[in-house]
């Protein structure tokens, strides 16, 4: 699908249980939209706890050889093309930003959050928001019972430098899929409303560049609970935000993208800002 925003895909997974939504949804985009799919699998190495333990670190990697003998039958299955790569290392994230700055990925496609421990109330774990920060790409962020999309997409655009980049990826990906696409823009209060609408409307306009399906959106009120009620209301199942400039981690505030990827039970991806 020519007009699709990303040709470059990399699922970045440990094939654990927290993993399949983000699995599910790349193996079903790669096929979809015809493209490759390229996996990483990051592993964490010690070489001085391997040595000691060799035992486990056998298991490991024998856990890691079963994990791609099944996603090659799976793409096998699907007639799909599967590169899969592994990288070990201290730091899981760098090795996941390194693999896509390598392979020139457009996209990794991730889970939102790991098993559960002393951060479990994190809205999006550790790990995945290290490889935001990090990536110069777009990250797609999948809770493990999502789907591939087939209802709606949401653009939350706002008044930044980047919001016709948003627009653009967003409209795009409506377009191929066939979906309406709703673009979302939200006031802080009524005097910066009248702004607000006229970005809208110039965002619509570009939107409808791609796809024949769009309508513009306007609230009132604080970004993330608009949002939040505008994807529960138009049953939007794909929500397209900006990484923050600021691109707070979980630790001590937590941005306003990770609370709303955090909060919603829908794919959500984050471009670059």
């Amino acid at each position: 699908m020519g007009n699709y925003p990303f040709n470059n895909i990399l699922l970045a997974t440990e094939h654990t249980e927290f993993d399949t939504g983000a699995e599910r949804l790349a193996f079903k985009m790669a096929k979809h939209c015809g493209l490759p799919l390229r996996v990483v699998i990051p592993m964490t190495s010690n070489p001085e706890y391997e040595a000691e333990s060799p035992d486990v670190a056998l298991r490991a990697e024998l856990a890691v050889a079963t994990c791609i003998v099944e996603m090659r039958k799976r793409a096998g299955e699907l007639g799909l093309k599967l590169d899969v790569h592994v990288r070990r290392g201290t730091d899981l994230h760098k090795e996941i930003v390194a693999e896509a700055n390598e392979s020139n990925s457009d996209l990794i496609v991730i889970r939102r959050r790991g098993k559960p421990s002393f951060l479990a109330r994190m809205l999006v774990g550790e790990m995945v928001s290290k490889v935001i920060r990090d990536s110069k790409c777009s990250v797609l962020l999948v809770p493990r019972a999502a789907e591939f999309w087939n209802r709606r997409v949401l653009a939350a655009v706002g008044d930044t430098p980047s919001s016709p980049n948003i627009t653009k990826i967003a409209g795009a990906i409506a377009g191929t899929c066939g979906l309406p696409l709703t673009i979302l823009s939200v006031a802080s209060n009524q005097a910066a409303l009248s702004k607000t609408q006229s970005l809208n409307t110039l965002n619509v306009s570009l939107a409808s560049t791609f796809s024949n399906q769009v309508s513009g959106e306007v609230r009132i009120g604080m970004l993330l609970e608009q949002t939040i009620l505008s994807v529960t209301e138009t049953g939007a199942d794909l929500v397209v935000i900006e990484r923050e400039r600021n691109n707070a981690m979980p630790f001590g505030n937590r941005s306003v993208m990770q609370q709303i990827a955090g909060n919603m039970d829908v794919p959500t991806l984050v471009t670059p800002s």
